[in-house]
């Protein structure tokens, strides 16, 4: 059985003898920021001048570049986007670290993948939130909590894991329990849950019904715009995954437990999936999307302007807009 800590493994104090910084102020920065200043964390903010200082300042924060913020406290959190994290390790981080001084991620890709090569004299742990940034914060206050994945890849002091549960106890999430992992594996399966062609799916049976004769705004409401697929994740999050059928009527069960198995070809699948792993571990996908962000993510806007020609999309522009999701077009 894997390793799970909660509250009582976990002490604030070893983190608040000084200051956190948070920087970044992006959906998880602003969530974990919050949490920690409500269990009384000395909390200083670090971000660039754009919209998510102005959301600082209006939440009470003082705002700082990134360097000074990262300056004045002995554990930074990185939460910029993985993107931006290598330049700002580099230009305002790395220049300030101490001997002893703790970087906590909350995605193990930059490290994982070697973007960002720390000294050997500083922790560096990571406290990766199985949760959306808004969820953080709506858990905290909701007194739930939320899962996350925590890994020590470097302990300098000795005290990396103390102060990685500190930190997952301050945002909250040893309440729900935090499961031990590694940078390596919480990436992997991070990369791997973003390769599924769920969408290509989804098109798919698009397609294959609006064939058959149904209207496209039947469709579409029936398979995702109606939002009954989130009550469904819900169920899926609280009671489990098959266990959730329980809740569905006799012609569901039928449905997806015994004759959709026909249509599913086992093997086929794991051997796919088996290959986006090998591709994942051996770097391609990291070569692949290194390549491709030098020169400027051509393919992602290829592959959007191509889904957005798709008639699916017209007709779901249109849909939401009668659904008053986007404001109409102009006459």
């Amino acid at each position: 059985m894997s390793t799970f800590y909660f509250d009582a493994d976990a002490d604030l104090a070893t983190i608040s003898g000084g200051r956190v910084a948070i920087l970044g102020y992006g959906n998880q920065g602003r969530s974990q920021a919050l949490n920690l200043r409500d269990n009384g964390v000395d909390v200083v903010v670090g971000n660039i001048e754009d919209g998510f200082a102005e959301t600082a300042r209006a939440d009470g924060w003082t705002v700082l570049p990134i360097a000074e913020a990262a300056a004045q406290a002995p554990v930074k959190l990185i939460l910029t986007s993985d993107d931006s994290q290598p330049e700002v390790y580099e230009t305002a981080i790395r220049p300030s670290l101490k001997a002893g001084d703790l970087l906590s991620f909350a995605h193990g890709y930059n490290i994982h993948f070697k973007e960002i090569v720390p000294p050997a004299d500083v922790d560096v742990v990571m406290v990766a939130p199985r949760m959306l940034g808004e969820g953080v914060r709506a858990t905290f206050l909701e007194g739930r909590g939320f899962p996350s994945l925590i890994a020590v890849h470097q302990d300098a002091t000795g005290t990396a894991l103390a102060r990685c549960l500190g930190i997952a106890k301050g945002i909250g999430s040893t309440k729900m329990g935090v499961l031990m992992s590694s940078f390596e594996e919480e990436t992997i399966i991070d990369l791997f849950e973003e390769h599924q062609p769920g969408l290509y799916a989804l098109r798919a049976m698009y397609e294959a019904l609006v064939e058959a004769g149904c209207s496209p705004e039947a469709v579409m409401l029936d398979l995702y715009a109606s939002g009954e697929g989130v009550k469904w994740a819900e169920y899926g999050r609280d009671l489990g995954a098959f266990e959730r059928m329980k809740r569905a009527s006799q012609t569901a069960q039928f449905g997806h437990l015994v004759w959709s198995k026909q249509y599913f070809d086992r093997d086929a699948t794991l051997e796919g999936m088996r290959k986006m792993l090998s591709n994942i571990k051996d770097g391609s996908f990291y070569r692949a999307l290194k390549a491709q962000k030098q020169a400027n993510l051509r393919a992602v806007d290829e592959v959007m302007a191509e889904n957005d020609a798709h008639e699916m999309m017209r007709r779901e522009h249109r849909l939401y807009q009668l659904l008053g999701r986007r404001p109409r077009d102009p006459s």
